[in-house]
């Protein structure tokens, strides 16, 4: 189906295009080679035409501070977010660093809590990751 054509007559029913909203919460600076691997998740979800967004939650939120990624794990945040995939930080999260939005890589496509990420998430089509 053409997805210009979806709306634009009111006999042709909406589809819900793919989105996979992932919550990076468990991961710290310990992480080794983990840390790779929900970004590798949203690069490839994002490479396949998916809708991708990631929220970043409670410690892991650190992993985005400006220095706090070595070159590997930066180059896997580079990758995913030129495929499309946005990265979201955690209100919450940011206030218990002691930062701002500004203390944060720009990769970083804004700030965004709880209810932005559950109403991501519940849309149809739309499927849930956690880390």
């Amino acid at each position: 189906m053409d997805v210009a054509a979806i709306g634009a007559d009111s006999r042709v029913p909406l589809v819900a295009l793919p989105r996979l909203v992932i919550l990076l919460s468990g991961m710290s600076l310990k992480g080794g080679d983990m840390l790779g691997m929900p970004l590798r998740y949203a690069a490839t979800a994002a490479a396949m035409d998916v809708a991708v967004e990631m929220h970043v939650v409670n410690q892991s939120l650190a992993l985005l501070r400006h220095g706090a990624a070595d070159a590997a794990l930066l180059g896997h945040i580079r990758q995913a977010v030129a495929l499309g995939v946005q990265i979201f930080a955690c209100p919450v999260a940011l206030a218990e660093l002691g930062c701002g939005a500004d203390d944060l890589i720009d990769e970083v496509a804004g700030v965004r809590g709880a209810a932005s990420f559950l109403v991501a998430g519940l849309e149809p089509g739309a499927r849930f990751l956690v880390f």
